[in-house]
């Protein structure tokens, strides 16, 4: 039997040179095409994480904001009532030390006056006397009858006489009266300056503990940015994978 097969055609140079130039563009293309890949992973979970990180952050300042704006407004409110009762306070207190420095200064006078005043009764004649007892309780002469240095009296004299001495035992409980209500009222003033004191210190430690309560939510803040900072950058690793796997197997298969 005779064979009928066609020979092999030798392939030429220029056909390979060809080959080979259609393979290295079709890998080319698979190259660049895993490199848009992955840069369009990496592009793309940049643009996601920073546009969570955007809203998170808007999110929070805005919160952060009204609530900064209630505080302060509540805090001025309340430094501007305090610093005006402290002025009408500096006011009244000014005039009634004043009140209380005129009639210290009233008192003394009168005391003295007093003082001076017995030292004379005790040298008085029955007659000097008698006129001195009716011009403290405004009685006729009538009434009273001076007879060596006897002093007498009519009755209804009598009576506005016991009834002054009656005001004088008054008059003098008054004093201790109001003498211990000065001590009293002493050591309520004390123990409300005392505690005005203490107030403020729990006002200055109310506004410290503010203070670090805010240092502590920006501190949150920041703790959950780094996690969703991190939780980008395991998105941006696997995109970066899969870009690569995707262009190994295009190339692969091409």
């Amino acid at each position: 039997m005779t064979d009928t097969a066609t020979p092999t055609k030798p392939v030429s140079e220029i056909t390979k040179i060809s080959n080979d130039i259609t393979w290295i563009k079709a890998h080319i293309l698979v190259a660049l095409l895993a490199i848009a890949l992955i840069a369009g992973s990496i592009i793309g979970g940049v643009a996601l994480f920073q546009s969570l990180i955007e809203k998170h952050d808007a999110r929070v300042a805005a919160a952060q904001l009204a609530k900064e704006g209630v505080d302060t407004a509540t805090q001025a409110a309340l430094v501007a009532e305090l610093a005006k009762e402290h002025s009408d306070d500096v006011a009244r207190d000014a005039t009634q030390t004043a009140l209380i420095t005129n009639l210290i200064a009233q008192m003394a006078a009168e005391r003295a006056a007093t003082a001076k005043q017995v030292t004379t009764d005790a040298t008085l004649n029955a007659q000097a006397a008698a006129a001195r007892l009716l011009e403290q309780t405004h009685a006729d002469a009538s009434e009273l009858t001076v007879n060596g240095d006897a002093v007498t009296m009519t009755l209804p004299m009598t009576r506005t006489v016991v009834a002054d001495m009656d005001l004088y035992a008054q008059a003098q409980s008054d004093v201790t009266n109001l003498t211990g209500q000065l001590a009293a009222q002493t050591v309520l003033t004390t123990d409300a300056n005392t505690e005005l004191a203490t107030a403020n210190k729990v006002i200055a430690a109310d506004k410290d503990e503010l203070v670090q309560a805010v240092k502590a939510d920006d501190a949150a803040c920041n703790v959950r940015v780094d996690a969703e900072a991190a939780k980008g950058r395991k998105r941006t690793f696997w995109g970066t994978i899969g870009g690569v796997i995707a262009g190994l197997f295009l190339g692969g298969k091409i």
